[in-house]
């Protein structure tokens, strides 16, 4: 076999392809044909849901989620926005329960003679 077959080959069935273009181009009955074939294959245009602009603030927002390729996103954000705040909220709680002493701790580090606070009567 020849070693340079393969790429004959690629070059003949380009310049095949070329002439037969050329002989489509020169045939209006094969160009209308083409046309058609081309405007079936063709897929129809998807109808885009709408973002609503003004009016509701939270409708707008529910329907940015719903959209297909947008909510993606957006839905994304949010569970990253969640993720933050419940680790933020708990290492708040962690520290609170830290540096809130003891009530007993709280009694002896008042200075002798001081009486713990009371309520003012309502």
């Amino acid at each position: 076999m020849d070693t340079k077959f393969p790429r004959n080959m690629c070059f003949a069935k380009k310049h095949n392809k070329k002439g037969l273009k050329k002989m489509q181009a020169s045939n209006p009955n094969a160009m209308s044909a083409r046309a058609e074939a081309i405007k079936a294959l063709r897929k129809p245009k998807e109808v885009k849901s709408k973002i609503p602009k003004g009016g509701s603030h939270k409708l707008s927002r529910l329907a940015y989620i719903i959209h297909p390729k947008l909510g993606k996103c957006a839905r994304a954000h949010i569970a990253k926005c969640l993720r933050l705040c419940w680790l933020k909220s708990k290492a708040k709680a962690q520290t609170e329960v830290q540096a809130a002493p003891p009530p007993a701790q709280a009694q002896a580090l008042a200075p002798k003679g001081a009486q713990p606070p009371t309520k003012a009567p309502e």
